[in-house]
């Protein structure tokens, strides 16, 4: 996954093109150019995401970009980029054409075979809540812009594999400008509130007795907000500067060629709220050639706080596929708390469910279909937000048609149907005429030219 320490590139990437790929030589490094380039028209029946006074809009994107491999006996890298063009047709959607641009850059170097440095870069400038947010907490459309920035060193000694990691997270709200902000006079966002994220870490792990890995690790995070002391959760008092001190350890063991199984547990210790959070987990990994494959960590957490009662919550991060002849389904479930800021806006400690499923059937080798349908919950902890009996809660189902038309273009027909409740949990209330609960229905059609 891009953004996560260890990521090189793009494994077991294929890039048919119309014409040979731009191949060059650099000090024996084999570098690879393809130009890329993506149109596509979208149709949303609630283009602002309101509860009333819906808004139609189409929606042209035009997005050249390029794609830069790099092989080399020390570096192996990867750069990513596209700029979209769009444009809107509803009104008080912002600027005629609005500039979208999306970097994703890794490069790694081997100093020695046990000597490793990667480091990563990934850059969004947009104003689709989902491209940020995978569990439904971003409400509203307003441009923002975020970087996530790693830099991990892996160094192999004698049987103990160490790790040392940093990351810079970067959040940043456009305020008055972008889509849904109109003039902004009306549908202002409350979550104006920029943050900076460090992140500090560093683990080891080794084998025993051929069948056990231990591991032990330790992270430091910092999250400052840049403007104003109000996180735009509805709790003027609750600052979103926090320092947290993370310890963790695993045990596994090998039980045969298909399974693994083991413990872990992690106590965090955070300054605001003077916060808490313990969790122990068993975990665990089974798949077989035949297609079937499951993976699990499922334990209980308990958050502590010096303004909040004692609470307790089962986490779980299931998922489960399988694939027969031409089909493939995967289901899964997640539950934990999590540190919002770590992975961009700050919404401060979350307690998050999503129940998710997935369906690909392949008509033919260049054809096929996918369904999907994710369910998500959020409830404010009380740190860095304001505790209420109230969740964010998110359904999202759609269908899609995707078919490979030549070796160098691909098409995409997708349907997507949203519902959002809870709106003003998280301070979301928000949009250009006042926010609230509500419903969308929106279908794309886009084509991905890569030469």
């Amino acid at each position: 996954m891009p953004g996560t320490p260890g990521y090189v590139g793009i494994p077991n990437l294929t890039l048919p093109g119309a014409f040979a790929p731009t191949i060059t030589t650099v000090r024996g490094a084999t570098l690879e150019f393809h130009p890329t380039a993506r149109v596509s028209e979208e149709y949303s029946d609630n283009f602002f995401q309101t509860s009333s006074h819906a808004e139609d809009n189409f929606r042209s994107t035009l997005g050249p970009g390029f794609l830069i491999l790099l092989n080399g006996a020390r570096t192996f890298g990867s750069l990513i980029t596209t700029v979209d063009l769009v444009h809107d047709t509803a009104k008080n959607s912002g600027d005629d054409i609005k500039v979208f641009p999306s970097i994703n850059a890794a490069v790694r170097y081997l100093f020695t075979p046990r000597l490793s440095l990667t480091l990563t870069d990934t850059f969004v400038r947009n104003d689709s809540p989902n491209a940020v947010d995978q569990f439904g907490l971003r409400r509203g459309r307003q441009t923002y812009n975020t970087n996530a920035l790693g830099a991990t060193v892996d160094w192999l000694l004698d049987r103990i594999a160490t790790q040392a990691y940093y990351r810079n997270v970067l959040f940043f709200n456009e305020s008055g400008s972008g889509s849904g902000t109109g003039n902004g006079s009306v549908g202002s966002n409350t979550n104006q509130s920029d943050q900076v994220t460090n992140i500090l870490g560093v683990n080891a792990s080794t084998r025993i007795a051929v069948d056990y890995l231990v591991r032990l690790g330790y992270e430091f995070s910092r999250t400052d907000a840049l403007n104003g002391n109000s996180n735009g959760n509805g709790n003027g008092n609750a600052s979103q500067d926090n320092t947290s001190h993370t310890v963790f350890a695993a045990a596994s063991r090998q039980f045969g060629l298909y399974t693994t199984g083991g413990i872990s547990t992690s106590a965090q210790f955070q300054t605001n709220e003077d916060t808490k959070v313990y969790n122990v987990s068993l975990f665990g990994a089974y798949g077989l050639p035949t297609g079937l494959s499951l993976s699990a960590a499922v334990g209980y957490s308990i958050l502590e706080s010096d303004t909040h009662s004692t609470e307790g919550s089962v986490t779980a991060n299931v998922s489960a596929g399988y694939r027969f002849n031409r089909a493939f389904f995967s289901v899964g479930v997640f539950q934990d708390f999590r540190q919002t800021a770590q992975q961009g806006q700050n919404f401060g400690t979350v307690l998050t469910r999503s129940y998710f499923g997935s369906f690909l059937y392949q008509w033919t080798p260049f054809i096929n279909t996918t369904l999907n349908v994710t369910y998500s919950e959020n409830e404010p902890t009380g740190t860095g937000n304001q505790k209420s009996s109230a969740s964010q809660n998110t359904l999202t189902y759609g269908a899609g048609l995707n078919w490979q038309i030549l070796r160098w273009l691909t098409a995409r027909l997708q349907y997507t149907y949203t519902h959002q409740t809870g709106t003003a949990t998280f301070g979301n209330n928000q949009g250009l005429f006042g926010g609230g609960d509500f419903a969308e229905n929106r279908a794309s059609l886009n084509l991905f030219a890569t030469f």
